[in-house]
């Protein structure tokens, strides 16, 4: 067995524990001092977030919009320590996720696996930032680092009139402290811990100094640093322990010994991650009118593998395992690497009447990511043995950053993303009855995809190594202009109208050679070149209607227009029966499948999939109410929709290759509550719920969704419940706790590999059970300094999240998920200084 820890392992969690409950009964001890009663403070009431969301400032109870906003103060109380936890606590969210990095986010009901573009917006402060156009993770967002934030908005809802294409399920916005001038601060945590069930030791270090730099500047520096040890098994099977896959690709099953074949090695901890970042950031203000706001920003993920395991039971019913592992025919690490570096300047200046805002950032991103092969391919072609992805000498192939490279699997994934872009918006001030906002939008978003699936010894057989070599860049461009007029006709009552119009242009070129390819048979690298080229001009408008019955409740209606830009799909390879080149066929037979419902596929028959598809977009109606009690000892709001989504564009496969398409049509009807209750000066209860019940109501050939049947990948319900208490104990000492339960209901995936038609849909799609995670904390707080014992999945619950992507030919025996962290528990050390 190979065992690579980085640090020495202890027996369990409980020596964690205990050497944290001694530091933190030490910290009780220190802290004595002067008793005092904190009665008669601003805990009395719920405190105000004051949001950015409209483009204007405000706060959450003001705003007629369904918001979540979470402020820094709440995040580092509950402990989350990336977007993902935070997302599993919001209602209306859904995510896809590959690992960390890896995730794309759903907002009421809306699949986002289709398409060149994201179906949620995420910024940063004012920078927004695209997921990449082809990459077969998804369109997956940076995990930037929530220390030092002030606060996470999360607005549900198409947001097409402010903030655009990217934003047609909802927008997300993290937006970090910003320096302070005239104040020297300074704050660090330290958090380890340990993971059960195969895992190990963790560690993070955060960091943050704010620096004056004369009478009209600051500097602020922000740093993580952090291990997460790997809980995941990687089993390699021994050569010529296991035969190929039977059957007819994809369409296969792996042998019966497949998981009891004795193993060539056992490497635990496989999916250790490291992630770095720094952000700094500077504000200048050289006049009271003028601010300008550099950051620059640089983030590194090194995961070692995905968090993925091999499942049990049913393929359309998979149960977690005994074994939280992989196995592999061949020994081949599948990395994932992700970098991120932003620059950005914006500047504010207020004019007597209106703010000028301008937002400006060039950013970039390199994802590599890696995946053993062997199994695909050999299944594809029959191969007696499953070694031929290595080279001469038997060493393992792969690709690295500049090219092909040794010591790497058979098959590396690159999505490289650039994006410029620029918004200039006035905004009115004062306390007129009519406010507005004027802006201009552009992007410039270059996506490149590029695929590399090399097999040296393949070559007597093919005449070359290239199985398949693909370079696929993309550009898009975009303009938009938009505008927003609000008028207060009554103190209480208020009509908010809005209307975006965009204009995009898209092109994309494609250029692959191998095996797999339109030429595979003609010369193992013979160029297949293609490119297509889209545009599209149109209009987002949104109404709002809102009316405060009192002082503590606000009801609104609102209707939205939201859209998605439309895509290019990578060329797909057709050839009809009898041809040499049996996946260009099987991809032939499989669009014969799908579009003419037929079991015996036509020789004398051709078609083609689509090679692209429309935008498309969803219209939104919704009503809801913000309220308060008690003296806003409690807070209650409620929001209720109906959306009808036109043309969706939805992710399908043929026989192992993985297409977008415009599919039937669909209408979602959900609902978001939130409560907030202060129920005593000590204890803070808050409770959210979501609703969304998405379906199709039309039937799609090509996407092989009938009329009626659930949009994937979007759960029912959702659910979190917080219970936070603090208590005075003597002067600043208080003592701590948080009690956090979020729950993710049942919900339905279409599978890797398998060409879903109308009429097999039942055999195939694959049902994924609900799941809920308990977290818990308790320590000590004083004015500048806490110390927090804390057990994440305190029932170490092992939840299956979502089928891990395959970036090369996708077979139904493929069948790994990706899975839940194991209980961990440790000690979480914060102090600030001022």
């Amino acid at each position: 067995m190979k065992d690579e820890p980085r640090v020495q392992k202890p027996q369990n969690i409980t020596r964690i524990l205990t050497v944290a409950s001694a530091v933190t009964a030490l910290c009780c001890t220190m802290a004595g001092g002067v008793y005092a009663d904190s009665a008669g403070d601003s805990s009395d009431q719920i405190p105000e977030i004051i949001v950015t969301a409209t483009k204007r400032t405000s706060t959450v109870q003001e705003t007629a919009a369904s918001i979540t906003a979470v402020s820094g103060e709440e995040i580092a109380d509950r402990g989350i320590v990336d977007f993902n936890s935070l997302a599993q606590s919001v209602p209306g969210i859904s995510m896809r996720t590959s690992g960390p990095g890896q995730t794309e986010f759903e907002m009421r009901g809306l699949n986002s696996a289709g398409g060149n573009t994201s179906m949620v917006g995420f910024y940063l402060d004012e920078t927004p930032l695209s997921a990449p156009a082809a990459a077969q993770l998804g369109k997956e967002e940076i995990d930037p680092s929530l220390y030092d934030l002030g606060r996470v908005e999360v607005l549900r809802g198409p947001q097409g009139t402010l903030y655009g294409s990217s934003s047609m399920g909802g927008t997300v916005k993290v937006v970090p402290n910003a320096p302070e001038l005239d104040k020297f601060s300074a704050s660090g945590e330290e958090v380890v811990s340990d993971t059960g069930s195969g895992g190990n030791i963790n560690h993070k270090l955060n960091g943050m100094v704010n620096l004056p730099l004369g009478d009209t500047a600051a500097l602020r520096i922000v740093g993580t640093d952090s291990s997460d040890s790997g809980w995941i098994k990687r089993l390699v099977i021994q050569d010529g322990a296991v035969a190929p896959d039977a059957g007819a690709f994809p369409n296969v099953t792996r042998p019966a010994n497949f998981y009891t074949a004795p193993l060539q090695e056992e490497i635990d901890g496989a999916n250790s991650t490291t992630f770095d970042s720094v952000r700094m950031s500077v504000l200048w203000k050289p006049t009271d009118n003028l601010s300008i706001t550099p950051m620059v920003m640089w983030q590194l993920t090194n995961q070692a593998a995905p968090d993925a395991v091999d499942v049990n039971g049913n393929p359309t019913h998979p149960t977690a395992p005994s074994t939280n592992a992989h196995w592999e025919i061949y020994d081949s690490p599948e990395p994932q690497i992700d970098r991120f570096t932003l620059g950005s300047l914006k500047l504010e200046y207020q004019f007597e009447y209106f703010l000028l805002t301008s937002a400006t950032a060039d950013w970039n991103r390199n994802t590599l990511v890696s995946q053993d092969s062997t199994e695909e391919n050999g299944a594809a072609f029959g191969f007696p043995q499953y070694d031929f992805g290595v080279s001469a000498t038997g060493d393992p192939l792969g690709i690295g950053p500049s090219g092909p490279a040794p010591n790497g699997p058979a098959v590396t994934e690159k999505d490289f993303t650039r994006q410029i872009s620029e918004e200039l918006r006035l905004t009115s001030t004062g306390t007129s009855p009519f406010q507005w906002i004027l802006g201009y939008f552009y992007q410039d978003l270059y996506s490149e995809w590029d695929e590399w699936a090399i097999a040296p010894q393949a070559t007597p057989i093919f005449g070359g190594p290239n199985l398949y070599v693909d370079h696929q860049p993309q550009v898009i461009i975009q303009n938009s202009e938009f505008g927003e007029a609000s008028w207060q006709f009554t103190p209480d009552l208020k009509a908010t109208a809005g209307v975006r119009h965009y204009h995009y242009g898209l092109n994309q070129t494609n250029e692959e050679f191998g095996v797999f390819t339109v030429f595979g048979g003609e010369g193992n690298t013979v160029p297949y070149n293609t490119g297509s080229t889209i545009s599209a001009s149109g209009t987002n408008p949104k109404f709002d209607l809102s009316y405060n019955i009192d002082k503590d409740l606000m009801v609104y209606a609102t209707a939205a227009k939201g859209f998605r830009l439309g895509s290019v799909n990578q060329p797909i390879p057709v050839a009809a029966v009898g041809n040499a080149n049996g996946v260009l066929v099987a991809n032939e037979c499989a669009l014969q499948a799908k579009v003419l419902g037929t079991s015996t596929c036509n020789p004398n028959i051709t078609l083609h999939a689509p090679a692209t598809t429309t935008s498309d977009s969803v219209w939104n109606y919704e009503i809801g109410e913000k309220s308060s009690f008690l003296d806003h000892r409690l807070i209650a709001n409620v929001s209720a929709y109906f959306e009808r989504w036109t043309n969706p564009q939805i992710a399908t496969n043929l026989a192992g290759f993985g297409i977008t398409a415009n599919g039937g049509d669909a209408r979602v009807v959900g609902f978001e509550a939130e409560l907030q209750a202060l129920l005593t000066r000590e204890w803070d209860f808050g409770i959210n719920l979501g609703y969304t019940d998405s379906k199709f109501t039309e039937n799609s050939a090509i996407t092989g969704f009938p009329s009626g049947y659930a949009v994937p990948d979007i759960p029912k319900v959702t659910s979190a419940a917080t219970l936070r208490w603090k208590h005075p104990v003597s002067g600043d000492l208080s003592l701590v706790g948080t009690l956090e339960e979020d729950y993710v209901g049942t919900r339905t995936d279409a599978p890797y590999g398998e060409t879903i038609t109308l009429s097999n849909i039942n055999t195939y799609l694959v049902h994924l059970p609900a799941y809920a995670l308990t977290n818990l904390r308790f320590g000590v707080s004083g004015s500048a300094w806490t110390a927090t014992l804390f057990v994440n999945n305190l029932t170490n619950k092992e939840a299956l999240l979502d089928p891990q992507p395959q970036i090369d030919l996708q077979m139904n025996a493929y069948v790994r998920y990706l899975v839940t962290r194991p209980v961990t528990g440790g000690l979480d050390l914060t102090y600030k200084f001022h």
